[in-house]
This record gives structure tokens, sequence and C-alpha cells, in this order.
């Protein structure tokens, strides 16, 4: 069962990433994710005040890069490495991931954020994002993933829009075959997002959807 705390803050990050998603202006190459990350730590902190080195005089809730693994503080969880193809895969002897923010308590947090910016989908760092994500070893109760695409012209059109959308899906199904049964389990909240943003600024936004097991088009309610 998802603590009530969490599910107190999931709308607000849901929002926010959704206003992220919506409104965050297509600089172009000099716009990297290290913006991104700021931007949504400095609104975070607004909306709930996490995040400052000391909550409540105890602990902090807010970790950013807060690694799966980690012997020094204890953290036992999905440990990763490259196979002979330098594919990303889970496994019993490899490197912690990171993820570019949890949120609870840091033994064990409750959400996990990912983000990626760039220029064209990058399908291996996306698939190892959603491997982290869904991997049933990691502690997390709800799991958001943003994927911003900043085109340097305009948003694709006609054959590429179809392979891009392909490869959501792709990406997708990847990561849970690479899992095998380190999948997700069933009571893991999913929020996945890819948001293309043109040169110009007009914009088009992917879900996934859990009960079609794909990408559609548009963005997901809050209820």
């Amino acid at each position: 069962m998802i603590a009530a705390n969490v599910l107190k803050v999931k709308d607000d990050v849901l929002k926010l990433i959704l206003e992220v998603a919506n409104s965050l202006i297509n600089f172009g190459p000099m716009f990297n994710e290290r913006y991104l990350h700021h931007f949504f730590t400095c609104r975070l902190q607004e909306k709930l005040g996490l995040g400052s080195p000391i909550v409540d005089g105890r602990t902090i809730t807010l970790h950013p890069e807060w690694p799966t693994s980690k012997k020094v503080t204890g953290l036992r969880y999905g440990q990763y490495k490259k196979d002979k193809h330098k594919k990303y895969v889970p496994t019993v002897d490899g490197r912690a991931g990171f993820i570019d923010f949890a949120i609870g308590d840091y033994k064990s947090p409750e959400i996990g954020i990912e983000f990626s910016m760039s220029s064209s989908w990058r399908s291996e760092a996306i698939i190892f994002d959603f491997i982290k994500l869904l991997d049933n070893r990691n502690p997390f109760r709800l799991v958001f993933s943003l994927n911003l695409i900043l085109r340097e012209k305009g948003l694709v059109r006609g054959g590429n829009l179809g392979r891009l959308e392909k490869r959501m899906n792709e990406a997708f199904d990847e990561a849970t075959r690479r899992l095998g049964d380190k999948v997700r389990d069933n009571l893991r909240e999913v929020y996945f997002l890819v948001t293309e943003i043109a040169s110009d600024n007009n914009r088009r936004h992917w879900y996934y959807d859990k009960t079609s097991r794909s990408f559609r088009s548009g963005l997901p309610t809050i209820i």
C-alpha cells in the first residue's frame, strides 16, 4: 500500500511535470538537462518545501542522483552493467543506477523521477531509465519519467513520426524484456511521458497508458 503522505505528494509532482511539459521553452543547443533539473528542484521546493538541507530538523526528503546501491550508506537495491552488446542490463554484480530525483526516506524512497533531454530519441539511455524505474528490486511505489525532445526545426512528420512512436513502445517493451522476473510489480504507479518541442515552441505529448500497454497521444489526467 502506498503511504498516505506519498499520495499527497503524487499529484503535486505530476502537476509540476505536466507544467514543465506544457511550458518549457526550447532554447536550442545551449539548453541541457541540468537546467531542467535546477528548474524542477526550485519549483518542487516552492510547492512542497522539499529538498532543504534539513526538514523538520531530522531528515532530508528530496534526494538528487539517488544511488540504487551504495555500500557506505547501506543501500542494497538494483545493480546494472553493460553486456557484450553494450546494452544496460540488471545484474547482481554490477554498479548502482542513479535516479535523477528520489523522494521519501533515503533508505527506502517511494517516488523515483527521471528526466532526459536531447535533440532526438536516445533509445538506450531511455531504456536504461525505464529499467531503473520499473525494476522491482528498487523500493519505488510511484515512478515518473519525462523525456523531452528539443527539435532544431519543426516537429517530425509522416514516416519519422511513425518511427518515433514505434521507438517509444519498443523502449518500454525492451526494458521489461531485459528485466525479466525483475520487472515492476502491478502495484507500482507508472507515469512515463514524452514531449517533443519544435524551435518555434510548438509541441506534442505522449504518455504510457497501462491499460493499452502502449504510449498514447496526449497527457495523463490528474484524478
